[in-house]
């Protein structure tokens, strides 16, 4: 059997998210499906730096993507990574991670008819008046995908 290589992960992403959309947004279930479902995009979305970093075929400097990982155009990657992480270890305390606390917020009978299940708010322990706030969840795992397609795309490897 051949090792997975980053390519892989990327398919993976891309089918998690098909799933989510279909347990969150096209064919609801339960709350618990939609959770599962959007924990499970966001956690290979924000591993897949680890993958592009460790496949001698993508060859993506560590370097290149803490710069990615500190410019504004990973803001919902990280997103993924406070959650995947809070996830992992039960807490965002370590100040590298922006000393936040994560809420997410069941969010029944939107106002717009859609269902929108579950939002995402970060809360910043030293300033807890600034706020990031995900109306959708599902939409964190969209965007952030974006976001690693134009990472991507910019460097030659879609």
């Amino acid at each position: 059997m051949t090792s997975q290589s980053w390519k892989d992960k990327w398919k993976s992403i891309n089918s998690k998210f098909a799933t989510c959309t279909a347990e969150c947004v096209t064919a609801y279930h339960s709350d618990e499906k939609c959770k599962d479902s959007i924990e499970a995009v966001i956690a290979d979305i924000w591993n897949l730096k680890d993958w592009l970093v460790h496949d001698p075929a993508a060859a993506v400097p560590l370097a290149d993507i803490h710069a990615l990982l500190k410019s504004p155009e990973s803001f919902n990657i990280r997103a993924c990574g406070d959650l995947e992480t809070k996830s992992k270890h039960f807490k965002l305390d370590d100040p590298k991670r922006e000393n936040t606390t994560l809420v997410w917020k069941g969010i029944h009978n939107h106002p717009s008819g859609l269902p929108v299940v579950f939002g995402v708010t970060r809360i910043y322990k030293d300033n807890p008046a600034n706020q990031d706030h995900w109306e959708d969840a599902f939409e964190i795992a969209r965007r952030a995908i974006e976001e690693w397609k134009a990472f991507l795309t910019k460097r030659g490897l879609l």
